[in-house]
């Protein structure tokens, strides 16, 4: 039985422990359900622990502030209207705030966490998780790539750089990263490969040809023959899928009726800088 306290369901029979796989790569082509899983994913992260298998939402004394990066300015962003200011951005600009925040946020954290004995770590100290959300990852990055001024080349390389701190240096610190995007490779994607190589949790949604599998999850990775509808998954969780197979698996079914509610209970207790060295107790 898996008893973490930063357990995240992916279905009925099995979980992702965030805090061992702190970085996911989440993709799949338009309407495979990756953005509403994501969602469902949120609201467990942002009320931790969960200890009934039968809800989605957690008893929330060990929450998660959550981030996020949306430039389409849909779903994700609409998180906006339940987190704290500047906790969400639409925009180059925004997107190098929020980043900045975060990964500054995370150097305090490990400041506090060397306080303590040789080899803590946040989830060793019952601390609560930092994440940040990037939806439509491939787009943003575009974004960032694009322009040839001053000013962008100054944004692009504070991009790249920042992203690359928060993957090297966020496990320790409990501060994760979710990508979302179609095109999860590096190839095709331009996600760097720090983030591929530091990311614990990588998903496919959705039917699609064999190579855009490979290129998600790589060659020495064996895809069972089975077609996925929406909602449906390939996954690769370190230390879990040892069996050189990735794991078929249906996303519990969302309320979509009710997600707003849902999130709203979810995210009632964010704070930037009370939970750095909040300890569960």
């Amino acid at each position: 039985m898996n008893t973490s306290l930063y357990k995240v369901a992916l279905s009925k029979s099995f979980s992702w422990d965030a805090a061992k796989q702190i970085n996911a790569l989440v993709g799949g082509t338009r309407g495979s359900g990756k953005s509403f899983f994501a969602l469902g994913a949120l609201v467990q992260l942002a009320s931790f622990p969960r200890f009934d298998e039968s809800k989605l939402l957690g008893i929330g004394t060990l929450p998660t502030p959550i981030f996020t990066i949306d430039f389409k300015n849909s779903d994700i962003a609409r998180l906006g209207e339940l987190l704290p200011k500047k906790r969400v951005a639409v925009n180059k600009k925004e997107a190098i705030a929020v980043l900045t925040h975060f990964d500054q946020l995370m150097h305090r954290r490990l400041k506090v966490i060397r306080d303590y004995s040789f080899g803590a770590t946040a989830s060793k100290l019952k601390m609560p998780l930092y994440y940040l959300i990037i939806d439509e990852w491939s787009a943003t990055n575009a974004a960032f790539m694009s322009g040839m001024t001053k000013a962008d080349k100054d944004l692009r390389y504070r991009w790249q750089a920042l992203i690359q701190d928060i993957s090297m240096l966020g496990r320790a610190a409990g501060f994760g990263l979710i990508v979302i995007s179609q095109q999860i490779s590096v190839t095709n994607s331009g996600i760097s490969s720090a983030v591929q190589e530091e990311a614990g949790l990588k998903l496919h949604f959705g039917d699609a040809e064999m190579s855009s599998y490979r290129l998600t999850f790589g060659n020495e990775v064996q895809i069972p023959d089975v077609q996925l509808n929406v909602g449906e998954a390939f996954a690769w969780i370190e230390g879990v899928t040892s069996s050189g197979y990735v794991i078929p698996f249906a996303a519990p079914y969302g309320d979509a009726a009710n997600i707003w509610n849902i999130l709203t209970q979810a995210l009632a207790s964010q704070d930037d800088d009370y939970y750095l060295d909040y300890r569960l107790r």
